[in-house]
């Protein structure tokens, strides 16, 4: 484990969910100095370091976006894989079958790698990223291993959920019926369904 620089770090994503976000950094912001270090060492940044010793982040995405809002200027991180040495195209595509890499923007679509950002602020909002972590952490469903899982049930909520409008009390309402469906018969069969059980 070592220091990283944020500003220098790649995102493999598009988007985040930047309610969720504002909820990482609220958590943060929340710890004293004595407990700060190694809070963030528990959610260190899992990075795979590709062509040029660029630095791609695997996981905690919504993290090191928190961490940035908050002014911070490096955070802990972990090299999980080494792959500096690979083609670049190469690299892409063992990334891919790791899935590592989530090219799909806002509205769910699928992009081409190149049109990934180059940094972490310039991740923009998909609010279904929110809904799926805030229905996760209210029990909906278990979270599944990897960033794959929650793209998974963005898509699924982006489906079955309409958003009911901007601000705090449209959101909620559709966080309620992000819950309720996620636990329905048509959740069956996602990633960490438990339908009417205790997750």
């Amino acid at each position: 484990m070592y220091q990283v620089q944020l500003s220098i770090l790649r995102p493999t994503q598009m988007t985040v969910g930047m309610d969720y976000v504002q909820a990482k950094a609220l958590i943060t912001a929340s710890k004293n100095a004595t407990d700060l270090g190694q809070f963030m060492e528990d959610h260190a940044i899992n990075l795979v370091l590709g062509p040029d010793d660029e630095p791609y982040v695997v996981d905690h995405h919504h993290w090191v976006r928190a961490w940035l809002e908050l002014g911070y200027e490096s955070a802990p991180a972990i090299v999980v894989t080494d792959w500096h040495r690979l083609e670049r195209q190469r690299f892409w595509e063992k990334m891919a079958a790791k899935r590592w890499v989530h090219p799909y923007d806002e509205s769910g679509k699928l992009r081409d790698i190149s049109e990934l950002p180059l940094t972490i602020g310039d991740l923009v909002d998909d609010p279904y990223h929110s809904l799926a972590a805030f229905a996760c952490r209210a029990g909906a469903y278990r979270k599944p291993k990897g960033a794959y899982g929650s793209f998974v049930w963005a898509d699924f909520l982006r489906a079955h959920v309409p958003l009911a409008g901007n601000g705090s009390g449209p959101f909620s309402l559709s966080l309620l019926r992000s819950i309720k469906v996620a636990r329905s018969q048509l959740a069956r069969g996602m990633p960490g369904y438990v339908g009417n059980k205790v997750a």
